[in-house]
């Protein structure tokens, strides 16, 4: 029997070291019109549920794909929404009909700036989610504006029946990265803010991948408890 989905969140002190880092990750992705937010608090998310399919999930991945990486991604919502992300994960089904332009499923970004176009935008205060999410094999696909061409499944890894399980808008930035797959990711921080400035119409350019991996995409805690 699946355990019963119990959430704690934890207000992290400003001092700590794992405030300072993900504060970093959040400041060092989020210039816009060259002006900072300003980062009211950041809380730790833990939910044993989603923690234990998660590693079921990554134990999946290495049996299928032979390897998996563990990189965090930010994902921009509205508040009325937080509260079921945490409970019960990003729904999947939710975003079937819906953010197809660069893969069907839920997208997650390198960019904090990025996931700030997608929170409440009519209030002076607002929040945004950092994810653990699983990565094996990414493809880029060029984004599809057009409802009737998007996909609707990644395509398959050259010479096999399994599918990439990262489509991404480019590999190497990851500004924009998506997964269909249900428990391949889940929340660990809810990061709140003010807002500084009206946001700019595009985000700034991510780094290439391999640079920004260790700031943006730092190692996930140790699920092993």
């Amino acid at each position: 029997m699946a355990a019963m989905a119990s959430v704690e969140t934890i207000k992290l002190d400003p001092k700590s070291a794992e405030y300072r880092d993900i504060a970093q990750k959040f400041n060092s992705k989020f210039i816009v019109n060259l002006k900072k937010c300003e980062l009211l608090s950041i809380e730790r998310v833990r939910n044993e549920a989603l923690e234990q399919r998660f590693r079921d999930k990554k134990k999946e991945y290495e049996d299928a794909y032979g390897q998996v990486k563990v990189v965090q991604g930010w994902h921009g919502t509205k508040e009325d929404n937080i509260a079921s992300i945490l409970k019960n994960n990003f729904d999947v089904s939710a975003n079937a009909g819906r953010r197809h332009r660069f893969g069907p499923g839920v997208s997650f970004s390198s960019l904090s700036s990025y996931a700030y176009n997608y929170c409440d935008k009519n209030t002076p205060e607002a929040c945004m989610l950092l994810a653990d999410v699983l990565v094996s094999n990414v493809v880029e696909v060029a984004e599809k504006k057009d409802r009737r061409k998007m996909l609707r499944a990644p395509p398959c890894l050259p010479g096999s029946s399994l599918r990439y399980d990262t489509t991404a808008k480019n590999k190497e930035r990851m500004d924009v990265f998506v997964k269909a797959d249900r428990d391949a990711f889940m929340p660990t921080h809810v990061v709140r803010f003010k807002r500084g400035a009206t946001p700019a119409q595009a985000p700034p350019r991510a780094p290439a991948f391999a640079q920004a991996r260790a700031p943006a995409f730092a190692p996930a805690r140790n699920l092993q408890r």
